[in-house]
């Protein structure tokens, strides 16, 4: 029965296909593709986290592609992976804010260019600006207006908002580019300074400048008397909100105008008086910056007075590191190597000494200096830095017997390896490629996250210290403050023994760490021996494998007994350091022309080496011929003589009977150009004639013959390009007994010119505070015939 019922049921299913029109197959047809075309149109589309192409199938996608060896399970976290994160950037990466573009593209022309392709692909851009204000100038606008500043490494943006408010206050305007004054200011920071933001800088001035000439379309320097309007724009812009940061960016922008001025000797003989009034107006720029910073500070404070840390907590970062900061420093004192991690490590913390126990601000060390630390005076069991007779110090304050040790094993071992022979820096703190110090908040952050610490900033340990300084007496507490200030002003320059009764004060403070006992003389203790003897770092790896041009690397066994991790971490590094010192010993022997691969493949089978060692191709490949270039051909050394740039230098006071000299700050190598004796150069005679009864004089006249011209260098008050600079040259002692230099006379372009330039070159090696001394050649009645006296002191 029922099999009789399911064929009939057939039946009528077969007679009704039978009997279809092939315009309802059409029809199914047609509705079955826009049935499957509307679902892969609703199929969400998701990007492969391996190969970063979108895909309609990201499970199919990667079991045939990029994951077609791993397990189903594998392939279905790395779905829902990729499905978070194309939800995440849906819901919070598709749009963008335009300060934040502002922030990230200071220059105009590339932010354009930038929000268009954004929204050509889609996205969002929040607060962007009007549609006027996105074209750009057919003449070439490549520059940042004032969308992005640069202070202590830290990028600030100046808003949308507050664009709109100098534009009302009329602080936005500037003279025209084609300006002459602004168009010499632009060359001088692209040549003289290569200056990369020259841009901002000329921007900068020619507001302030429009500002206190609202008409012309020249600019005068008529500003240099008119303070009180400098004072009036400074106020206006701190008025729009823009951050004390910016504002401190157009005075300093103002200084380097003021700086190139004194160097235009057409301007000088117009107006003599124009370096002093310069000076003036820097003088102050500064007190102007100085009231800025302290309305910053006060509205700081206001808005920060709840939930600040105490001294103790503010101290721990220098609880935590310094167990690795004495290991390090016992290795440093040991010769063993130390590596550039390490040193760095130890950087950060001689930094975090001067934020965090002395409380400075991270400008000022940043500003420390090579010469800072050579002026260092010992007082009352202290060591006093930044008493300068001269000039109001960056920082003024007394470190311990033990800090002093810990800050001169990092100039003499650390600091002359970072710089190297190549680099010219002045600061005291540098990285490891030799350049200053970018930012020292940013160090303090890394150090923190080194320990998992929470950041401290430098405001959070100075506002503890002012908080536990108001109990005490009125005097006290002005004693700390003043040594919390980072500038000494000219007025008030504290005695040593001042200074250092500051910091015994500052250390006496409730609050103040003084768990943190360990001294650096416990090093020598068989407890501090045994409390770092369980570490095994790459130090004490080649410690105990010395690497060696003809050495074989230690076998696994030889690792383990050693108390070596067992893994092929330590001995790949001492594989690749073997490696790199064969190299350079390969490269030591063919010195004068390029060497052929059998002469270096034959050299190879001399030492006998079988493996880990370079191939002669790439020995061939690394090999440069010695440098043929000529003294006076050397840029690097053209520049330093016209803009008296030489570093690795520091005049020293060696006492009344010997009054001021030079130190090396750096080691030299023997024949290095150490610096120059700069000054006016004028005619023998003329020398000569300065001296007749001024025996004082001659220390600073130096007298030498090229060709058939017998001259002097007069270096007693600078020369027309320096004149308010104490060059260092003049400041070296003249000594016929084991002189470290000697005088060596070019001709050199300068300034497009050819000028008579006599260099000091090294006659040895000269190692770090080392005080200088040439010998000029010249003997008692011998040169020129005259009578030199002054030659026997």
């Amino acid at each position: 029965m029922l099999t009789a019922e399911k064929q009939t049921k057939k039946k009528k299913q077969t007679n009704s296909s039978r009997h279809s029109s092939p315009a309802s197959d059409v029809l199914t047809a047609v509705m079955m593709m826009e049935r499957e075309n509307k679902r892969s149109a609703e199929r969400k589309i998701v990007h492969c986290l391996q190969c970063y192409k979108p895909q309609k199938t990201l499970s199919v996608h990667l079991a045939r592609v990029c994951m077609k060896k791993s397990t189903a399970e594998e392939r279905a976290e790395q779905v829902k992976k990729a499905k978070a994160s194309s939800r995440e950037w849906i819901w919070k990466n598709r749009t963008w804010n335009y300060e934040q573009l502002c922030a990230l593209l200071p220059d105009r022309r590339s932010r354009i260019a930038m929000v268009k392709e954004l929204l050509r692909r889609g996205f969002f851009i929040m607060n962007q600006p009007e549609e006027s204000d996105m074209v750009l100038d057919p003449e070439g606008d490549s520059a940042s207006d004032d969308d992005a500043t640069e202070s202590s490494g830290d990028p600030l943006t100046v808003s949308h908002s507050v664009r709109s408010k100098m534009k009302e206050a009329g602080l936005h305007d500037k003279f025209p580019a084609q300006a002459k004054l602004l168009v010499d200011f632009k060359k001088y920071l692209t040549v003289s300074k290569k200056v990369l933001n020259w841009k901002q800088e000329v921007d900068n001035v020619s507001r302030f400048l429009r500002y206190l000439q609202p008409t012309g379309i020249e600019p005068s320097l008529d500003f240099l008397s008119k303070t009180k309007e400098a004072q009036d724009f400074l106020t206006a812009l701190k008025r729009t909100d823009m951050s004390s940061a910016t504002v401190h960016n157009y005075i300093k922008s103002m200084n380097r105008f003021l700086e190139y001025l004194t160097l235009r000797l057409d301007f000088q003989k117009r107006d003599p008086q124009l370096p002093t009034n310069c000076q003036r107006y820097t003088k102050i720029l500064e007190t102007l910056w100085k009231t800025v910073l302290k309305s910053h500070d006060e509205k700081t404070s206001d808005s920060r007075t709840e939930g600040t840390p105490c001294i103790k907590d503010c101290q721990k970062i220098l609880r935590e590191a310094k167990p690795d900061f004495l290991w390090i420093h016992e290795n440093l004192l040991m010769g063993k190597k130390v590596s550039n991690t390490e040193k760095t490590l130890y950087r950060y913390y001689c930094e975090a000494l001067l934020v965090f126990r002395h409380m400075q601000l991270p400008g000022a060390v940043e500003g420390f200096t090579d010469a800072d630390w050579v002026e260092r005076i010992a007082q009352g069991g202290r060591v006093v830095i930044g008493v300068r007779k001269e000039k109001t110090a960056s920082m003024q304050i007394a470190l311990t017997q033990d800090e002093e040790a810990c800050f001169q094993l990092y100039y003499k071992e650390i600091r002359p390896k970072n710089i190297g022979l190549k680099k010219f820096c002045q600061s005291f703190f540098t990285s490891t490629s030799g350049n200053t110090v970018h930012s020292v908040s940013q160090d303090m952050n890394r150090l923190h996250e080194m320990y998992k610490l929470t950041p401290i900033r430098s405001y959070d340990i100075r506002r503890a210290v002012e908080n536990a300084a108001e109990k005490l007496p009125v005097h006290q507490h002005e004693a700390v403050i003043h040594y919390l200030a980072h500038s000494a002003s000219a007025d008030r320059r504290p005695q040593p023994q001042d200074i250092v009764d500051a910091a015994l004060l500052l250390d006496s403070l409730k609050g103040t760490s003084s768990d943190d006992d360990t001294s650096l003389a416990e090093l020598s203790t068989a407890g501090t021996k045994e409390r770092y003897a369980s570490r095994k770092d790459f130090s004490a790896f080649l410690a105990r494998f010395p690497v060696l041009l003809e050495g074989q690397p230690p076998t696994k066994r030889q690792r383990v007994d050693s108390g070596f991790p067992e893994d092929r971490v330590f001995y790949d590094k001492w594989r690749a350091a073997q490696y790199t010192q064969r190299e350079e010993y390969l490269l030591s022997q063919f010195t004068h022309c390029k060497p052929s691969a059998s002469k270096v493949a034959r050299l190879i089978a001399q030492e006998g080496w079988k493996a880990n060692y370079p191939k002669p191709e790439e020995i061939q490949r690394l090999w440069k011929p010695a440098s043929t270039d000529t003294i006076e051909a050397d840029e690097l050394i053209i520049k330093c003589v016209f803009e008296q740039a030489w570093t690795g230098l520091a005049i020293k006071d060696f006492g009344a009977e010997e009054g001021l000299g030079v130190v090396a700050t750096r080691p030299f190598s023997k024949g290095d150009i150490v610096c120059d004796y700069h000054g006016k150069v004028i005619r023998a005679a003329e020398g000569m004639a300065m001296m007749d009864g001024h025996h004082d004089v001659a220390r600073y006249l130096f007298f030498f013959k090229t060709a058939q011209r017998d001259l002097c260098i007069d270096a007693r008050t600078g020369c027309d390009c320096h004149p308010y600079t104490d060059t260092v040259g003049r400041r070296i002692k003249c000594c016929s007994k084991r002189p470290n230099l000697e005088p060596l006379h070019c001709v050199m372009k300068v300034n497009g010119e050819d000028q008579d330039v006599i260099l000091f070159k090294a006659l040895q090696d000269i190692s770090i505070d080392t005080q200088l001394k040439f010998y000029s050649g010249a003997i008692r009645k011998s040169f020129l015939g005259l009578d030199l006296d002054w030659l026997d002191e």
